[in-house]
């Protein structure tokens, strides 16, 4: 039933892609260039990092940039400004979880909307960036994107069904439409997984990189913790955080999995504690999407004697990394002439 559903599912894909093609679908048109970093997965590869490097990267070269996103699960829909570059909204569900985290870990306005040409024309208007950074917009075609970077990570490779079978959202022979290809991490069988289509496109290879635990109230931790601990996490890929404490000596009790994009509410912080209750434990390590969030209950671990720990991510290009800032910049400066 599900594979028959992904055939559908398949068809009105490859609909709206040939209408975009053709020219049959209206493409909205920013007056300063776009840059989208998108994904052909439901999740997973690391957009949330990459947009913030990316971001930080351009930012340092002189740019003043919006970053826009969808903000999945955000409580209200609509146009909400996430952060003007200085302040920031003081609850992490009404902007959605990911585009919190971008808002605090980069000195640029950030928006939240479901419609992202929509949310461009009105930034552009009354923000005055000189770029936009699109979160999550390779399936957002309505908006013309002048930079199309496409990650990709080992699941993308091994995924082979779209929606609802598996977690593909277009197939892989997309991937031709991206300028840019970021490989996450190793790529197995990349002899038999050929999805450079285009001798002007363009790849390189990224790292997530671990950086020291922090706490919740965002200082590094000075000293070591015992290693034995419980993991909470919501997010996509919880195989791929699970690991990387594993990797780090850490010995996981257990690992609360939720939702992605979770809303944690008082009944979930009872069910946590309880279960530091049940195993022993009083030590957590959570990811910094699920932090900005569980940072509202920080006096509640207190009281209960919890340590909560952040383990934080960030991505780096790797060997390559002059080469993709000076593609970069070159493709805004040759689209800046275009708007």
């Amino acid at each position: 039933m599900l594979k028959f559903l992904s055939k559908i599912y398949g068809s009105v894909v490859e609909s709206k892609n040939r209408n975009y093609d053709s020219g049959k679908k209206e493409i909205v048109k920013c007056n300063v260039p776009v840059i989208s970093v998108g994904n052909l997965t439901t999740g997973g590869t690391g957009k949330t990092p990459f947009v913030i490097f990316l971001a930080n990267m351009l930012i340092e070269s002189g740019f003043r940039p919006v970053i826009i996103g969808r903000g999945y699960r955000k409580k209200r829909r609509g146009y909400i400004l996430v952060s003007d570059g200085n302040y920031i909204v003081d609850d992490p569900d009404l902007a959605g979880d990911e585009m919190f985290l971008i808002a605090k870990k980069v000195k640029a306005p950030v928006v939240a909307h479901e419609n992202k040409s929509e949310a461009a024309q009105i930034a552009e208007k009354h923000l005055s960036p000189d770029l936009i950074i699109i979160d999550d917009g390779f399936q957002h075609r309505n908006l013309h994107r002048d930079i199309d970077i496409l990650l990709i990570d080992n699941n993308t490779v091994k995924e082979k069904e779209l929606l609802p079978a598996g977690s593909l959202r277009e197939p892989i022979s997309s991937a031709s439409r991206a300028d840019l290809i970021v490989e996450i991490g190793i790529i197995e069988n990349q002899i038999e997984f050929n999805y450079n289509k285009s001798e002007k496109q363009k790849i390189f290879r990224a790292e997530i990189i671990p950086e020291p635990l922090m706490n919740l109230n965002g200082s590094s931790l000075q000293n070591e913790i015992n290693k034995d601990v419980i993991t909470i996490s919501g997010i996509a890929n919880p195989q791929r955080f699970e690991s990387s404490i594993k990797s780090e000596g850490f010995n996981i009790v257990k690992h609360i999995k939720f939702r992605d994009h979770k809303r944690y509410t008082q009944n979930d912080l009872k069910f946590i504690i309880q279960e530091c209750d049940n195993t022993g434990i009083n030590r957590i390590i959570t990811t910094e999407k699920d932090a900005v969030k569980l940072n509202t209950y920080k006096s509640n671990f207190e009281k209960n004697h919890i340590d909560c720990y952040i383990y934080p991510i960030r991505i780096e290009i790797i060997e390559k990394k002059k080469i993709f800032r000076d593609y970069i910049l070159s493709k805004i400066e040759e689209n800046k002439g275009n708007e």
